[in-house]
């Protein structure tokens, strides 16, 4: 989240993200994504590799079948 000089927050993207973002939807094949800032638990997946705790803005579709996009 960032404040401009008029007080208003928001979130942030670079070019990089919005053309990951891009990428990932044109992949995941979803009509639409919510981005927010949150804290993903460390896990191990499905093919037994750990992942480690993640903190930062993802994007996720509503679906529940589909990924989430680390927007680092």
């Amino acid at each position: 989240m960032t404040e401009n000089k008029n007080g208003l927050t928001g979130l942030m993207l670079t070019a990089e993200q919005i053309q990951e973002l891009a990428r990932f939807a044109r992949e995941d094949g979803q009509p639409k994504y919510c981005i927010t800032h949150t804290t993903i638990p460390e896990f191990v997946a499905d093919d037994d590799s750990f992942i480690p705790e993640y903190t930062g803005l993802i994007a996720y579709s509503e679906s529940p079948e589909h990924g989430v996009l680390q927007l680092e």
